[in-house]
């Protein structure tokens, strides 16, 4: 698995994330509208796909540099900068191009899913890689 993972070409998973996040999220409406009976659904899918690009990022970084551990630096630096591409996302949703509206909550959730990366990327690629 890990020789695997080791020749996919570099950036090619955070390429593939990025293309369907900018879609997903910037498409006016890039799926049906879906009815989920669980309340706050969208924040979870928020954080989810935050998280996601926040993760692959980092297995990309720490695959292509072959480091055993993922330096603190590293992660700060993604930390700050996909919580930053969430706020710009949200602001951009929010414009007269794209009319899907601008929710403080939905950055709040993409925060706090690029937070949860923060911190469980380094014990999940420690395993993985």
């Amino acid at each position: 698995m890990k020789e695997f993972l080791y020749r996919i070409p570099s950036y090619l998973p955070t390429t593939i994330v990025l293309i369907l996040l900018f879609y997903l999220t910037l498409v006016p409406q890039p799926l049906p509208p879906i009815e989920v009976p669980m309340l706050n659904f969208d924040k979870i899918v928020h954080m989810i796909m935050m998280g996601g690009v926040s993760f692959t990022i980092m297995f990309d970084y720490k695959r292509r540099e072959r480091q055993r551990i993922l330096p603190l630096s590293v992660r700060l630096y993604v930390l700050m900068g996909t919580i930053v591409l969430g706020t710009l996302i949200e602001l951009a949703q929010g414009t007269e191009l794209i009319h899907r509206g601008c929710d403080l909550w939905d950055g709040v959730a993409n925060a706090f899913g690029c937070l949860l990366s923060f911190f469980l990327t380094p014990t999940i690629l420690r395993r993985l890689l």
